[in-house]
């Protein structure tokens, strides 16, 4: 089992690196094209298109790594004054609705993918590429975030969850 765990974060840590490459490419390419569009009168076609597609990837891509780091937005107002042991059982509660939901993204996410394979649909822009690219990220993110979402309800279970620095609770 830990295997499989060590290939996990091993995944996610590559994501993290592709979002991180995706996110510097894209100011690189949006830097390129407002010079290109200031020397030349006009930048290059389809750099707004794939920067597009491109932040979807990073966002979902990047977004396991991110919670895995306990690095999403965070309301505390209920357990910032809590004991640890209602801390654990909201994590919990919190991780296994999270996880239900990204696995419900995932679900439909890879049937509109289906949808999009079967039916040819073409984003019509001035790329014209398969609508399928663009959502490919989606399923698959969702589903790790899933995954992570049920590791991090684990370990609230077993009281092993370490909050942020701003859930911290001293007892």
């Amino acid at each position: 089992m830990k295997t499989v765990e060590r290939l996990y974060d091993w995944l996610v840590n590559a994501l993290a690196v592709v979002a991180s490459l995706l996110l510097i490419a894209i100011m690189l390419a949006t830097v390129f094209k407002v010079f290109l569009r200031g020397v030349a009168g006009h930048g290059i076609i389809g750099i707004d298109q794939l920067s597009g597609t491109a932040m979807v990837y990073l966002t979902f891509l990047g977004g396991v790594w991110v919670l895995r780091s306990n690095g999403h937005v965070a309301i505390d107002l209920l357990i910032s004054g809590g004991r640890p042991s209602l801390t654990r059982r909201l994590v919990l509660v919190n991780s296994l609705i999270g996880a239900a939901v990204c696995f419900l993204v995932a679900y439909f996410g890879a049937v509109a993918i289906q949808h999009s394979l079967a039916r040819g649909i073409m984003v019509a822009t001035e790329l014209e590429i398969p609508r399928a690219i663009g959502l490919i990220p989606i399923p698959v993110g969702a589903f790790l975030m899933g995954i992570e979402f049920l590791r991090r309800g684990r370990s609230a279970y077993h009281g092993d969850f370490e909050p942020s620095d701003e859930l911290r609770i001293e007892a």
